[in-house]
Formats: structure tokens, C-alpha cells, sequence
């Protein structure tokens, strides 16, 4: 996972880098399984305003984070859970309308947004509720792209988990049939004598 300075809010008196720190969380949700809440540097619950990156609470606006994986086919199925203080839009491979996975959440804020995705309560969505993403989860390799928006002026943090079902690829099927056409002739040869 890698933070991305050069499309994020600045911030007067933080230099900001690529790399990612795990966050407590705290009065959050605790991470989803296989995660942890991530930041660009210390700016979780648990961490006094003065701890924090630049002395003080990472300024309302755009964070953004992002993470490459590879597919060995098409997706058929996939289920994609987030977390994330205030909220976070989530994009595949690109931040056009058409490559949203999740909206950022509207409304009012209290601890973290009200409406999903926020901090207390984990968002997640299957290919049931995002069809047009199975044709998007093609073999090779994807990137995701979160925008967490900071609009509360306090703690920022991100939270996430997914799976992709896949079939395997077609050269894949032919090497395993040959593979176990080969073994089958081995067997009738070893019978045979």
C-alpha cells in the first residue's frame, strides 16, 4: 500500500512520502480480517493532535492511497470490505466514474462519517452489488485507488480486505489436460506390460 503526496491535500510543515504506517485504532472498528488500519503517518485515534504528523490534525481534503495486485484469470466472484475515517471513495484501475467500486459517504460527521463507509462500521460489497466490476477483474495485473476525504478535521485512517475468485486461464486448463492426458498414457503403457 502507498500513499500518493503529489495528489493529496498539502499540508504546510509535513513532508509527506510514499510510504504507509500501521495505525491503533482506537475508538474505530477494530481492522477487518487479514488488515490493519493504515495512514501516511500517525494520525489514528490513539494519537494526540501534537504526535501527529506536522503537530496537528491532517487538514480537511483528499488523502490518497493506492495497491497493485495480479489476476491468473477472470474474476468470477469477489467480495471487498473498507474501512476508513471520515470516508473514502474506492476506484479500480482509474478514477473515472466508471471504475467506482464505493462512493465516498455524504452527510454529517460525528466520530467518523455517518453514512457508509466510515470508521464504525465495515462497508462491503460483493459482485451482486457492483456487477460491472467482474468485467473490469481481468487476468493481469489492477490498481485501487482510494480517495479517504478528510472532512472532520480529526483522525484519518484507511481499512481494507478483498478476495477475487478466478478461473484459471485457458493455457493454464490446456497444460493441466495435457498433463494429465500424458499420465494417463504413462498408466495404460505401465498396465500393458
Amino acid at each position: 500500500m502507498a500513499f500518493v503526496p503529489g495528489s493529496s491535500t498539502p499540508d504546510s510543515g509535513v513532508v509527506y512520502t510514499p510510504g504507509t504506517v500501521a495505525v491503533a485504532p482506537g475508538l474505530w472498528h477494530s481492522p477487518v480480517p487479514n488488515s490493519t488500519w493504515i495512514s501516511f503517518g500517525q494520525t489514528g485515534p490513539t494519537t494526540p493532535v501534537g504526535a501527529q504528523p506536522g503537530g496537528h490534525f491532517a487538514p480537511n481534503g483528499d488523502y490518497f492511497f493506492t495497491t497493485t495486485f495480479t489476476l491468473n484469470g477472470q474474476a468470477t466472484a469477489f467480495t471487498f470490505s473498507v474501512l476508513a475515517d471520515d470516508t473514502t471513495a474506492v476506484f479500480l484501475d482509474g478514477t473515472g466514474s466508471g471504475n467506482t467500486l464505493m462512493k465516498a459517504a455524504p452527510g454529517g460527521n460525528v466520530i467518523c462519517q455517518n453514512a457508509l463507509p466510515n470508521c464504525l462500521n465495515v462497508d462491503t460489497v460483493t459482485q451482486a452489488d457492483i456487477p460491472g466490476a467482474l468485467a473490469l477483474l481481468t487476468p493481469g495485473t489492477h490498481t485501487l485507488t482510494f480517495d479517504v476525504q478528510q472532512i472532520g478535521s480529526f483522525d484519518l485512517g484507511l481499512d481494507w480486505d478483498a478476495t477475487v475468485n478466478t478461473v484459471p486461464e485457458p493455457s493454464t486448463l490446456f497444460l493441466l489436460g495435457t498433463g494429465l492426458l500424458g499420465g494417463a498414457g504413462a498408466m495404460y503403457r505401465k498396465i500393458r506390460a
